[in-house]
């Protein structure tokens, strides 16, 4: 089964599926779909669910697709590690940034301290994932107010590995 994250109408979801011929199976968060389906043509499919028709077009709309559902169109952007950690690392009004993991991994090395100062675009750790190793970043200069991880731990997708409270006077670049 093929795993993702996605956006879906500005609400990031975990999507899971598996597509043969004739049947799509899906799991979107903690819900579980099994959906007979057929091309109708490129973009286009009939979807059948619960005793329901559906059809659906998925177009290309830049980086993203524009999906069509019953006279409404949902904008969907699939996120690669990349792009996921720039969503998930959430900054709020208040100045301070969860750092998420962007997918399940080992983090190898820790290269700041809680109580540090960091600044924008530093790494926090390294962490491996799918036989590659992956610098996390802060978004944020700041100082660390708490560092969730340790080397050797393995996190999932979205787990907390650090938070960064900006100070005053540091500014980003």
């Amino acid at each position: 089964m093929k795993r993702y994250t996605a956006i879906v109408g500005g609400e990031m979801v975990e999507v899971a599926f598996e597509r043969t011929a004739t049947r799509i199976e899906a799991t979107i968060q903690d819900r579980v779909y099994s959906l007979e389906a057929s091309a109708i043509r490129p973009g286009v499919l009939w979807l059948n669910w619960n005793q329901q028709s559906i059809e659906v077009s998925v177009l290309p709309d830049g980086e993203s697709y524009s999906v069509s559902i019953g006279g409404y169109r949902i904008p969907v952007e699939i996120l690669d590690a990349h792009k996921k950690l720039q969503r998930t690392a959430h900054r709020s009004d208040s100045g301070v940034s969860e750092i998420r993991s962007p997918m399940p991994g080992k983090i190898v090395r820790v290269l700041a301290i809680e109580g540090g100062e960091v600044e924008s675009h530093q790494g926090i750790v390294v962490m491996e994932a799918m036989k590659m190793q992956n610098e996390i970043k802060t978004p944020i200069s700041g100082r660390i107010r708490k560092l969730a991880v340790v080397e050797g731990e393995t996190v999932g997708s979205g787990d907390l590995i650090a938070i960064v409270e900006a100070l005053p006077g540091l500014h980003e670049p």
